[in-house]
């Protein structure tokens, strides 16, 4: 027995037991359902299994229609009539005592499919005779189906009767006066189908006032009721409201002297027109309601259940209020959905009515920073996933710079609530969440830069972006544990990675496998995070089954010669975004590339890329990505024998490029990148020095492409810097070949020599200036960036193509940076002279202007470049009246130089800055005022020793940092820019740290004779350097500011208690104080100084010295009063005359040695009593010598205040 189904069943059990009883149906043909559907308008068709038919055509009556005894309704019914006959059938007329059975419809049609309603269904019409009066009042129905809505009557209140009955009691009597009101003024000659008209004009008072009225009245009169309405709706919609009820205030004042008129009918006019005024005042356009505040409707109490109003409830449908921003006045950011930051206020339209919402500022479009964080923690998927849209392109456009000095955005609290949604599953939200960390990780502009760079020398290194740790060590160190939130003040990578940043990216691409964009949103996050450190890097390689996942799905072994389309993802295709992780991993270390090649086998796996055929820009793409990590390892000599088994697919590729890609301006910029990364490759091999058995084969072909490639480049009328890329790599190749195969190249020599005459070359060299970033203007608070998250600073928003100078499209720099490594290289005077002869303007510009950008990233390539003008000057010995020029550009180059370019620094010392040939006779008769007594006698001749001391100090061993350079080697320089006194702040810098304990002994004596005769040695050479410098290169410490320069030189005096007694450093100290003294107007005391925190603190401790070891010493006196002239703040004054009183008796000096005449210690008189004081209390306390300085400076003082105190008096 088939089982039935019971109300505890749920779905599956009722979709079983419909199985079952199929499976029974098929092997039972004759089996039925216990219960079925029966459509009873059906006739032939029917479902049910009936009983044979009676030969009448009649059927057996059911079990339903036998218990309603219904037995005359039995027979079968006719589906459709023909067109002679009623739609509802038959009507026949019925006696109640008529007991005749009904006859069956003649109509019967079984061929038709659709319902008729027959007599049967409808039941008997019959004709019944009522004797009860009709209500001839009877109210047809509307032709809208419902009944009119009627409003009740407000004044009514409560009683014994309902309000419903008070209401239909008055509504009654209103009709019975409406209807004596019209008998009564059925009279009238002013009426018209029961419409009251005014015997006179209430608006016109002139003489034609009758005339007008009775024409009005005449048109009045023939037209009916209905179109009177109508015309009156009309001019009721065309009139200003405000005349309107101008119009109606003079109606109103007007009296009524019509004596014919009854009162009643008067009453009905006014009635009438006050119900018309409100019929138009009730009509409110719901537009309206955005500008006009709905609860100062005049007529608000009329409407339906607004007896008592709730104003708190209705707040939210009031109209926006106007609020007028104050100028200046600060307000809070809102943005679009976009992320785009708002004006205070805009036009409310259609396309922005979906930014105004009812929140603390409904006047004002867009969402905050606080309303979209409360979003982002929503129940409702969609506002979680707009919130995170929006979010994310507010961090797009932050790190763009285009909120730079507008707003500072909460990176800390934004970066963990994106975190956060980064753990939900759904795709919905984790796409937006994803493209939201991207957007605060991954700097596109910064990135997009460095892409710019393939193909380029400076493109095979990476910086390395880590975040200075010392704040975090510090605090580490004092604290048991660094809470999150603190540490993403201080490092937001370094909080991303406590998070399990990586275990959840893993996560994502393993087992969520979500679209393409969350696959890239990933990737690039992990690109970022490999940017972070060497260690960062290894941790992801580390990671085992993040990168077998990223192999698996988007570095697969497969042809690349197919169509990009997003579908791609996980369907065995490579990700450009993971061969991007890929190249820059590749570079970070040597071990990281080992496990690359070892774990993942990457070298045959990039090989499998660059021997596939490719068709489109993808696949180029995809293969420019496999050749740069094929160079990249080879950087660090892994995989060669496998680089040499691909020689014969690169010749091939080289010999395509060679005879078919060009660098002219219509050519493809992609086809020229993909052949300048195939040189990039060649070039990794030659450097590494395998013996080549190919070597026959490509040089010929190098040739060749340099030949072309180069003559294109002579006959340029237009370029990119993306088309030089090709010409940088050749040019790369012939360096490395020459460097390598000891060979020169005669074709070589004669193409570069046409290529320095030509026109294109003129072209390109006109673009240098404007391409600088040395020469730019451009400091680093025109830069964006972040204080905990490190960038390169690549976008500079206020300018107008919104990049670094050296990244515009015309920049040549980077492709004259590796010509001119060529060329001293080959070594050539006549082309090496034949070059740097058009480069001259730029060598001024540089030598007169103070360099910017130094410590930016991309201003290594123009650095590398200006070192190889210097060393090609070097080369060719220029004429003696560049060399000046040079040597102000090689100064400057030494504070320019990064600390990972120490040998280049080397170099400088060693050929131009301390080389007495590079100092030109014009310079040199500026040390003829010196004499024997000056102590610079010896000053030329002890040069080598002098430079010594400054290699000793700056510490300029050279050590290679490789490809991947960390953050503080390109971030911070070598020498700082007054890097001439940084032998003297380095012994101060000593003299500051805590003493080691004294020890005594012989030992320990020659120990401390060492020291002291090293410290002596420094000083002197550093004083004798900042002589020379000072008379024979002045021009090149301009932009060292003056005080600073005088209070490097006060270090002096502070390093050592005696050590500026000694005589031949107390004379040159003496000569440099004197130098800076004839310029003593220009110091400024109360501005901020280089490596100061403030001038008072070092001003108090050089009086502390004073007071302590000065022994009267005139030079040390003159410094000390360089701040007490009247031109500077009273406060060092007061210094030293109340707290450090104990100097002045020693503070003397003869007047030629003071910074200015004596004139400028005693005028204008001072007008600080506390300080007039202070000159009281040591004339009368002795502590000052008569004659001296001090005592002539107080007495004068003294003796002007008791004068001025008579004259008043």
């Amino acid at each position: 027995m088939i089982r039935r189904p019971k109300p505890g069943d749920d779905e599956e059990d009722i979709l079983r037991m419909q199985e079952e009883f199929l499976k029974e149906k098929s092997k039972n043909q004759s089996l039925q359902p216990s219960a079925q559907v029966v459509n009873l308008r059906r006739t032939e068709h029917q479902t049910t299994k009936r009983s044979k038919e009676t030969p009448s055509g009649l059927r057996k009556p059911s079990k339903y229609a036998q218990s309603k005894g219904l037995t005359n309704h039995s027979e079968k019914r006719p589906r459709v009539e023909d067109t002679g006959a009623s739609v509802l059938g038959d009507i026949l007329e019925k006696n109640v005592s008529d007991s005749t059975p009904h006859k069956a419809s003649e109509y019967d049609d079984d061929k038709v499919y659709y319902p008729k309603p027959i007599p049967s269904v409808l039941g008997d019409i019959q004709e019944k005779n009522i004797d009860v009066p009709v209500d001839l009042n009877f109210k047809p129905m509307p032709s809208q189906g419902f009944p009119i809505v009627t409003k009740r009557d407000p004044t009514i209140k409560p009683s014994k009767k309902s309000i419903h009955t008070q209401c239909i009691q008055k509504e009654k009597q209103n009709n019975i006066e409406q209807m004596e009101t019209d008998l009564s003024s059925s009279s009238s000659t002013f009426i018209n189908q029961g419409l009251n008209l005014p015997n006179h004009s209430y608006i016109i008072t002139n003489q034609d006032a009758d005339s007008i009225h009775s024409e009005n009245v005449n048109i009045l009169n023939k037209m009916s009721e209905k179109e009177i309405l109508e015309e009156k709706e009309k001019i009721m919609a065309s009139l200003d409201p405000q005349i309107i009820e101008f119009i109606r205030k003079k109606r109103n004042k007007e009296p009524i002297n019509d004596n014919k008129m009854s009162d009643k009918p008067r009453l009905e006019v006014k009635e009438e027109t006050m119900e018309c005024i409100e019929t138009t005042e009730s009509r409110v356009d719901n537009d309206s309601l955005w500008e006009n505040d709905v609860l100062s409707h005049p007529h608000v109490d009329r409407w339906l259940h607004f007896e008592s109003l709730e104003k708190d409830k209705l707040e939210w449908i009031k109209g926006m209020e106007e609020n007028k921003l104050k100028t200046d006045e600060p307000y809070e950011a809102r943005f679009d959905f976009k992320g785009y930051l708002l004006p205070y206020t805009i036009e409310y339209t259609e396309k922005t009515k979906t930014l105004f919402h009812h929140g603390e500022e409904p006047h004002r479009p867009g969402y905050s920073l606080t309303e979209l964080l409360e979003l982002s923690r929503s129940t409702i998927t969609q506002q979680r996933v707009v919130s995170l849209n929006t979010l994310a392109g507010i961090l797009q456009y932050y790190n763009a710079g285009i909120y730079k000095n507008i707003i500072e955005l909460p990176l800390s609290k934004l970066f963990f609530v994106i975190r956060i949604a980064m753990d939900e599953n759904k795709v919905i939200i984790l796409e937006p969440a994803l493209k939201a960390m991207r957007n605060l990780l991954f700097n596109r502009i910064d990135e997009a830069s460095l892409d710019a760079l393939i193909g380029f020398r400076e493109g095979t290194y990476q910086p390395c972006l880590e975040h200075d740790r010392s704040e975090i060590e510090e605090i580490e160190s004092k604290e048991s544990e660094l809470k999150d939130f603190h540490l993403a003040e201080i490092d937001i990578i370094a909080a991303v990675l406590r998070t399990e940043i990586l275990q959840r990216v893993y996560y994502i691409l393993k087992h969520i496998k979500p679209s393409f964009n969350c696959v890239q949103y990933s990737l690039q996050i992990l690109t970022r995070l490999a940017r972070d450190s060497v260690d960062t890097a290894r941790k992801i390689v580390n990671m085992d089954h993040l990168m077998d996942a990223i192999f698996k799905y988007f570095v697969p072994r497969t042809s690349i010669n197919f169509m990009f389309d997003p579908s791609i993802v996980y369907n065995g295709k490579p990700i450009l975004a993971a061969l991007k992780l890929l190249r820059v991993i590749s570079l970070t270390s040597r071990d990281v590339g080992e496990r690359l090649l070892s774990k993942y086998d990457v070298f045959s796996i990039m090989s499998e890329y660059v021997s596939s055929g490719v068709d489109g820009t993808y696949g180029l793409k995809v293969q420019i990505e496999a050749y740069c990590i094929l160079s990249n390892l080879l950087q660090f000599k892994l995989g060669l024998e496998n680089a040499v088994s691909l020689c014969p697919i690169i010749i091939t590729t080289l010999y395509k490029h060679v005879q078919g890609t060009s660098i002219y301006m219509n050519s493809s910029i992609l086809s020229a990148s993909h052949a300048a990364v195939v040189l990039q490759f060649i070039d990794g091999l030659i450097r590494c020095g395998v013996n080549l058995e190919y070597k026959a084969q490509i040089y010929p072909l190098l040739k060749e492409g340099m030949q072309k490639w180069l003559s294109q480049m002579s006959h340029f009328d237009n370029y990119t810097c993306g088309h030089l890329r090709l010409v940088c790599s050749i040019l790369n190749c012939f360096e490395t070949v020459i460097i390598n195969e000891n060979i020169s190249i005669q074709i070589l020599n004669e193409t570069l020599l046409k290529l320095s005459k030509s026109q294109g070359f003129n072209m390109i060299m006109n673009n240098l200036i404007t391409s600088s970033n040395l020469l730019s203007g451009i400091d680093d608070k025109d830069l964006h960036l972040t204080k905990n998250l490190t960038s390169l600073g690549s976008s500079v928003i206020d300018s107008q193509q919104k990049v670094l100078p050296i990244l515009y499209v015309a920049s040549p720099i980077p492709c004259l940076s590796s010509l001119f490594k060529l060329l001293v290289v080959l070594n050539d005077k006549q082309i090496s002279l034949s070059f740097l002869e058009q480069t001259l303007p730029y060598l001024r510009k540089l030598a007169e202007k103070a360099p910017t950008l130094i410590n930016n990233w991309f201003t290594r390539m123009e650095s590398d470049f200006v070192f190889s003008l210097v060393n090609l000057a070097i080369q060719s010995d220029i004429p003696e009246s560049l060399k000046d020029l040079v040597y102000a550009v090689a100064s400057k180059l030494c504070y320019i130089l990064r600390t990972d370019k120490r040998f280049e620094l080397e170099f400088l010392f060693n050929n131009i800055i301390f080389n007495d040939k590079w100092f030109t006779a014009e310079r040199l008769f500026n040390l003829v005022s010196l004499s024997e007594a000056d102590g610079f006698s010896k000053a030329l001749t002890n040069i080598q020793d002098i430079k010594l001391c400054y290699s000793k100090v700056c510490n300029i061993n050279y050590v290679d940092a490789g490809p991947f350079v960390a953050f503080k080697k390109w971030q911070e320089p070598i020498l700082p820019r007054d890097w001439i006194y940084l032998p003297i702040l380095s012994l101060y810098s000593k003299s500051q740290e805590k003493p080691d304990p004294s020890v005594v002994g012989e030992h320990a004596k020659k120990v401390a004779q060492k020291i002291a005769t090293e410290k002596e040695t420094i000083i002197r050479s550093s004083l004798e350097w900042i002589v020379f410098n000072e008379l024979c290169f002045p021009d090149l410490l301009n932009d060292i500011g003056l005080t600073d320069r005088f209070c490097r030189l006060m270090c002096v005096f502070l390093c050592d208690n005696s050590l500026f007694l000694d005589a031949k450093i107390k004379i040159l100290l003496t000569k440099c104080t004197q130098i800076l003294f004839k310029n003593g107007t220009k110091f400024d005391f109360d501005k901020e100084l280089m490596g100061l925190n403030n001038f008072q603190d070092f001003y108090t401790q050089l009086l502390e010295q004073f007071q302590s070891v000065s022994y009267g010493d005139h030079t040390f006196a003159a410094c000390v009063l360089v701040p007490l002239a009247q031109r500077h703040n009273v406060k060092w004054r007061k210094l030293l005359w109340s707290e450090y009183a104990g100097c002045l008796r020693a503070l003397d000096c003869p007047d030629d040695m003071l910074c200015y005449v004596l004139d400028a210690y005693i005028y204008p008189e001072e007008s600080d009593e506390s300080v007039v004081k202070s000159y009281f209390r040591a004339l009368s306390s002795s502590l000052l010598r008569p004659g001296t300085i001090a005592y002539k400076i107080a007495h004068h003082h003294v003796e002007c205040y008791k004068k001025r105190k008579v004259d008043d008096k």
